[in-house]
């Protein structure tokens, strides 16, 4: 009998850290994350219990410490555990990559998402980058958030990898579109 070895490994394993020219894309190790979607008319009971444990319910396109919004009455939650919700709750944890684009990232951005990203940090948009589904969260002027489902890890990171290096080309620098 064979014995197998099973080792866990990030979304990006292998593929990030790069840096090109102004910019550096890394992993973010989110930890465990919960989908949480109410019931019908249970929206405000799942805001009170998530209170009660310290995480905000976020509002539409924004996000706070503990949670992000995903969606039409859905949020991420980033917490170890959630209580008991009246909602369906799923563990979303290994599902997700997350990428952190850092320096030029607005320019890198706009290449590839069909969104104005000149908007203020917190702010969550549930958009394209390129033909991915995203969620791009603006954390400041400089750095953006990218998450996709894992299964699209290497596609994303090859997108920004190519924008990266054709922003780094033109010789642009300073965050300029």
């Amino acid at each position: 009998m064979s014995v197998v070895d099973l080792n866990a490994k990030s979304a990006c394993a292998g593929l990030l850290p790069v840096t090109i020219g102004g910019v550096a894309l890394t992993e973010v190790e989110v930890g465990r994350m919960w989908s949480v979607s109410p019931f019908a008319g249970a929206g405000k009971a799942c805001e009170t219990a998530l209170e009660k444990v310290g995480v905000a319910w976020p509002k539409v396109g924004e996000r706070n410490t503990h949670a992000a919004w995903f969606g039409l009455d859905q949020v991420m939650v980033f917490a170890d555990t959630v209580p008991d919700l009246p909602a369906a709750v799923t563990d979303q944890s290994d599902a997700w990559a997350v990428v952190l684009v850092s320096g030029d990232a607005q320019a890198v951005l706009a290449r590839l998402v069909p969104v104005d990203l000149r908007v203020p940090d917190s702010t969550v948009l549930r958009t394209l980058v390129g033909h991915m589904t995203a969620h791009v969260t603006c954390l400041a002027q400089d750095q953006f958030e990218v998450m996709v489902m894992r299964s699209m890890t290497e596609t994303l990171v090859h997108d920004l990898t190519t924008a990266a290096e054709a922003l780094a080309a033109r010789g642009a620098s300073g965050g300029h579109i």
